[in-house]
């Protein structure tokens, strides 16, 4: 199989996946904008295909943490999660919700950014990955990060974020 062709079968499995992701029992949530410096946006904006901000957000509680996450309701959000942003504040990240069980991984491509990954199931924590970007234009060439085990929900967050937050920990979510 040629590069070309394994990196859009890469894509479309990514896409499938995103696209399945639902954001039920998620109703309510505010529509706070997340803070930015001056700028940001602009250079957020700047990568090809940047999506628009996404500003329903919900929060997120583990141990003595808060997570203000974007809460990614339509395909290309999903799909896109936090590529291309060049920035983005302590305390804030994404969630993503599967509307059910699922063990796929996610990946780093075109992901500018450290990140921490917090899976959870049953508001507790399945597992935590610390998520390092992945460089060049090939995403088969980017590791796939797996949580070791079913979850319903996935949180993106600035690197380390969840250092410290164990398996079994309790995780509330809910609205602003």
């Amino acid at each position: 199989m040629s590069a070309g062709r394994q990196a859009a079968g890469v894509l479309v499995v990514v896409a499938l996946a995103a696209s399945v992701a639902v954001c039920a029992g998620l109703t309510g949530a505010g529509s706070v904008p997340v803070p930015e410096p001056p700028g940001v946006a602009a250079r957020n904006a700047a990568g090809a295909g940047a999506p628009e901000a996404v500003t329903e957000t919900v929060t997120v509680r583990v141990r003595d943490r808060t997570v203000t996450a974007e809460v990614a309701d339509s395909d290309d959000e999903r799909r896109r999660g936090l590529m291309y942003r060049t920035w983005l504040p302590p305390d804030h990240g994404m969630i993503f919700d599967f509307g059910g069980e699922t063990t796929s991984g996610f990946y780093m491509f075109r992901t500018l950014l450290p990140l921490s990954i917090m899976f959870v199931r049953d508001g507790r924590v399945v597992s935590v990955r610390e998520m390092t970007p992945c460089s060049g234009d090939d995403p088969s060439a980017c590791p796939v990060y797996y949580p070791g085990g079913a979850y319903t929900h996935a949180v993106e967050a600035p690197a380390h974020t969840f250092a410290g937050v164990a398996i079994g920990d309790p995780v509330a979510i809910g609205s602003d």
